[in-house]
């Protein structure tokens, strides 16, 4: 007798599907605008449809994948034009809500905690994990701004990014500087200092901006 799958055994049929398709798409198997074939994938992957069918359509919400109906899923074609307006949009709008938080009533000693464990994670191992750390931090401090409508509007540009984000997790010493910008931000936090937090935030999106733009590139030439 074969039982429906659980949520749980579901949820982690998804993670590793998720994982294991940006994988293959980093390493250039799945090449950008190749055509996603389900029945092989599913067997490559050793699972069954419906978890791979959520977790491509996850990817397609991430922007890894385009979808047409009647025609399936194909890799998305990744443009550093695109990532520099995404990036653009970010700037404009993280500054202002970051320009209307009252440092004063930020938990730094949660700050603290959340870039500890960020620390603590191997991005090359736990990739989902690493990125839900990193937003977390971010979205944990823009929370104490009361402009709630672009905050959301932020939350849908770093879902639009989050792949481009991915390949910047595979530069040699990426986390290390994640860490060190981080500190940096809570530094100012601490100091009360809403010009140099809006400064090392922007150094921290620039940076990270550069290392994809770069990565993109050697990608095209492979």
């Amino acid at each position: 007798m074969v039982f429906p799958e659980t949520a749980d055994v579901r949820e982690t049929s998804v993670t590793r599907c998720l994982g294991a398709i940006r994988q293959l798409i980093l390493s250039g198997t799945l090449l950008p605008g190749e055509k996603v074939h389900q029945t092989e994938l599913a067997e490559q992957l050793n699972v069954s449809r419906i978890p791979l069918r959520e977790a491509l359509s996850t990817l397609a919400a991430e922007g890894v994948l385009d979808y047409k109906p009647n025609t399936g899923y194909r890799v998305s074609r990744f443009s550093s034009d695109d990532l520099s307006e995404i990036y653009l949009m970010r700037r404009l709008l993280e500054t202002e809500i970051l320009a209307t938080v009252d440092l004063s009533e930020v938990d730094v000693d949660e700050l603290v905690r959340l870039n500890d464990e960020l620390r603590q994670t191997d991005p090359a191992e736990e990739q989902d994990r690493y990125q839900a750390l990193n937003g977390h931090f971010h979205f944990r401090l823009f929370e104490y701004s009361p402009l709630r409508l672009i905050r959301d509007e932020v939350s849908r540009l770093w879902y639009m990014s989050s792949f481009y984000r991915s390949l910047y997790l595979h530069e040699v010493q990426s986390s290390l500087h994640v860490i060190a910008d981080h500190e940096r931000i809570i530094q100012a936090v601490r100091e009360g200092d809403v010009k140099e937090l809006i400064r090392a935030s922007d150094d921290h999106r620039q940076g990270t901006e550069n290392l994809v733009v770069r990565r993109l590139g050697r990608s095209r030439l492979r």
